[in-house]
């Protein structure tokens, strides 16, 4: 009976093994998948600071282009 407990015993380590095994396997994917996704929003946050340069350059040249053409309004 020992034999059979053993041999049982084995057969339930090796599918735990085997699960184990999978589940490693999917850990490296899904981070190599949260890697591009950092790589991904990294890339998004640098262009949207990109364009609020830009967009902070243009409104001070236009500010500049007002005034030159006399076109500002006054505030009270």
């Amino acid at each position: 009976m020992t034999d059979d407990r053993a041999d049982l015993m084995l057969e339930i380590l090796k599918r735990m093994q085997g699960d184990l095994a999978s589940v490693r396997r999917d850990m490296t994917s899904l981070a190599v998948r949260v890697s591009a996704l950092e790589d991904f929003t990294r890339g998004i946050t640098t262009s949207i600071f990109g364009m609020q340069a830009e967009i902070t350059a243009i409104n001070h040249r236009l500010d500049r282009i007002e005034r030159r053409l006399d076109l500002t309004e006054e505030t009270e």
